[in-house]
């Protein structure tokens, strides 16, 4: 594996099923662009399985297996970067799939510009039946350059939430995870993930490699599906989720403030806002917690309490909110958080993300 590439996509594997893995990597194969490597790592997953993944990707030229004892998706995208030949890398969840222009617009856009990252929109499909069924949709997107650092906070607040209408796309969104972004490999040197696993763990992470980024580009066209699964991680149950609540929003609020310099602000305000419902949908209202009603209370009441909740309901501007019904029903929910009403903030809440 010598052979400098072009591009590498890094592919992290648990216990996929072989027919969305299959997918996964034809997806990749069917590109126009021969100058591609693909990257599994094998994060542990059972024997069985492994043995299966070691032979399919025997199957397909360019493709290389590694397997590691099961460590999180955080560190298997730092082995497959470690692995990495091309001189750029694009992670990829393995139940999901490029588009069949990815690629090819992406590589047109490195040769053109040589920036340091490529975006491009993820579509969220919310009734994936384990096919090969979208395209791309844009056969010649728009490109937007970004080569200055007030062009880059502005960019990630609305990756972080708060959103700017210049990168708003009708068939897409951009991810605020690692996935449908090209990397230069050299964003890597000293900015590997966390290998504490935490959710929203890759918001630090974008928050941080943004600051080292010289120049982006947005390709608005869709090259990313993003299939649906119930019981991911997000939606599972998570019985430290207060704790991981408490880390990622000082984190992230503290370190945006400190490197960004006040200019993700608005951005940071608004993910931490809704990090409440990550809490409540994970923790206090998830149908696996049978703690009582006082203590899921009090926990949501310390979550509001904390310093940079408080900082995030001061500063939250839900101006952008395209839905009226929405923007109503979220500003008279900061408005009961700010008044200290919790009990009706907790039933307010508990409406809201359906756990009734």
């Amino acid at each position: 594996m010598g052979e400098k590439m072009l591009v590498s996509v890094v592919v992290p594997v648990y216990n996929v099923s072989l027919e969305l893995l299959h997918r996964c990597i034809e997806s990749v194969g069917h590109q126009d662009e021969n100058d591609v490597e693909i990257i599994i790592i094998d994060d542990g997953s059972d024997q069985n399985n492994s043995d299966l993944y070691r032979k399919i990707c025997n199957e397909y030229c360019d493709t290389h297996y590694y397997r590691q004892t099961n460590s999180g998706p955080s560190v298997a995208r730092n082995l497959g970067v470690k692995k990495a030949q091309g001189e750029y890398i694009l992670f990829l969840d393995s139940d999901d799939y490029i588009t069949d222009k990815c690629i090819e617009q992406a590589t047109s856009i490195i040769n053109t510009y040589h920036p340091d990252i490529v975006f491009g929109y993820v579509y969220k499909d919310l009734s994936d039946e384990g096919k090969l069924k979208h395209t791309a949709v844009n056969e010649s997107p728009e490109e937007l350059v970004l080569d200055d650092e007030k062009e880059m906070a502005v960019l990630l607040n609305h990756i972080l939430g708060y959103k700017e209408a210049k990168y708003v796309y009708k068939s897409g969104y951009i991810s605020d995870g690692p996935v449908c972004r090209f990397f230069r490999r050299e964003l890597f040197d000293n900015n590997l993930f966390d290998v504490i696993p935490r959710w929203n763990e890759d918001t630090l992470w974008n928050i941080e490699l943004l600051k080292k980024c010289h120049t982006a580009v947005i390709c608005k066209s869709r090259w990313y599906i993003y299939a649906v699964r119930k019981g991911s991680a997000m939606q599972g149950y998570r019985s430290n989720c207060y704790e991981e609540f408490m880390y990622i929003t000082e984190k992230v609020s503290s370190v945006g403030a400190s490197i960004w310099n006040g200019n993700i602000d608005k951005g940071v305000a608004y993910r931490v806002w809704h990090d409440i419902f990550i809490l409540s949908r994970g923790y206090i209202f998830n149908s696996k917690n049978t703690e009582s009603f006082g203590r899921r209370y009090q926990i949501l009441k310390k979550a509001i309490k904390s310093d940079q909740f408080q900082n995030a309901i001061r500063s939250i501007d839900f101006h952008f909110e395209t839905r009226r019904t929405r923007r109503i029903i979220k500003e008279i929910l900061n408005f009961t958080m700010k008044t200290r009403l919790y009990f009706f903030t907790y039933m307010m809440i508990k409406l809201y993300v359906g756990k009734i």
